[in-house]
């Protein structure tokens, strides 16, 4: 058990304002994350350092295609999640919780980042807010080793921790944004206005931004959603921040058949006519929208195969054509 950060005690009562949520919790009582709980008057949490995993990856596995392609980051997560999605890919480890673990420094992420020859860190696979106290750590450390840092969450975390991160080193997100308000009250037992403050947050804080939309088939791949989540990303992101549309399979307590590509086709193509200008296809390996094209002359800029970097067209970060400056952050 280690003290948790953003709650505040008010007589019998721990408010957790780390996510949307804002648990109210009394004594011996667990938050909606099931990690976060009051023990003796304190909110606890079990995730520091309570890493389920650790590998060395691409960053176009994550997804982020305008964020140092072609390097890697250290990659780790730890357990649990603070919503419910029926379809989740990490299920393994977003629906469990450990009771026993032998904890993992900040240090020794930092140090498999050097050994490896990783450029940054990234807290992803579950939600990585759950993290937050040991983020808080490493991220500072891993800036003081001239490392970036970066994670992957589905946008819940609420406006302070998400201050208080950049703060301390955090250099990119990538926000999961899941559908329409029904989708995410039928389904992941949250509210999508929390997750479109969070994507505005980001940009306010000059954070690099990408967003995925895992299309679930026939739950949020229809025309009507697709339409509301390309209007929201504009409204709310920006027509320069990457958007990928992702091929849903079959996981955990779903089993739709996995997502038609004309369906996916369909929605890049319609995010393109209304000006977001950069979108990528995600788990469909070889597809032409893996690549990245010059939103003002089509050049291609940076071509790719599945995770793979094959080729870069850049000079800095415009294109070597036409000159148009390129949104992300390049090498």
């Amino acid at each position: 058990m280690y003290e948790a950060k953003a709650y505040r005690k008010t007589k019998d009562v721990a408010r957790c304002y780390l996510c949307y949520h804002f648990c109210k919790l009394k004594e011996g009582e667990t938050g909606r994350c099931g990690v976060r709980f009051v023990k003796d008057g304190k909110l606890c949490t079990l995730t520091y350092g309570n890493v389920s995993a650790i590998e060395s990856r691409p960053m176009e596995i994550k997804p982020f295609f305008h964020f140092l392609p072609g390097k890697t980051a250290i990659t780790f997560s730890t357990y649990s999640c603070n919503l419910q999605c029926p379809w989740c890919q990490n299920w393994h480890i977003s629906k469990f919780i450990p009771k026993s673990y032998r904890p993992v420094s900040p240090k020794e992420i930092v140090d498999r980042a050097i050994y490896f020859g990783d450029i940054a860190t990234c807290a992803s696979f579950n939600e990585p807010t759950l993290l937050y106290e040991f983020l808080l750590d490493l991220f500072r450390i891993a800036r003081d080793y001239g490392l970036y840092n970066t994670m992957v969450s589905n946008g819940y975390i609420s406006p302070l921790p998400l201050r208080n991160l950049a703060k301390a080193g955090l250099n990119a997100i990538n926000i999961d944004l899941k559908g329409d308000e029904e989708v995410y009250r039928v389904y992941c037992k949250g509210e999508v206005k929390n997750v479109l403050k969070t994507i505005k947050t980001a940009r306010d804080l000059n954070l690099h931004l990408e967003i995925v939309c895992l299309l679930v088939t026939d739950v949020n791949d229809d025309e009507d959603c697709v339409r509301w989540m390309i209007e929201s990303h504009l409204r709310y992101a920006g027509e320069e921040v990457p958007i990928h549309f992702t091929r849903y399979f079959p996981a955990y307590l779903f089993k739709n058949p996995p997502t038609p590509i004309e369906r996916i086709e369909r929605a890049i193509e319609m995010a393109k006519r209304e000006g977001i200008e950069f979108v990528y296809i995600g788990n469909v390996p070889g597809h032409r929208y893996e690549n990245t094209y010059c939103p003002n002359c089509g050049e291609l800029l940076i071509r790719r195969h599945s995770y793979r970097v094959l080729d870069v067209r850049l000079r800095g970060n415009r294109c070597w054509r036409c000159g148009k400056e390129i949104y992300g952050v390049f090498q």
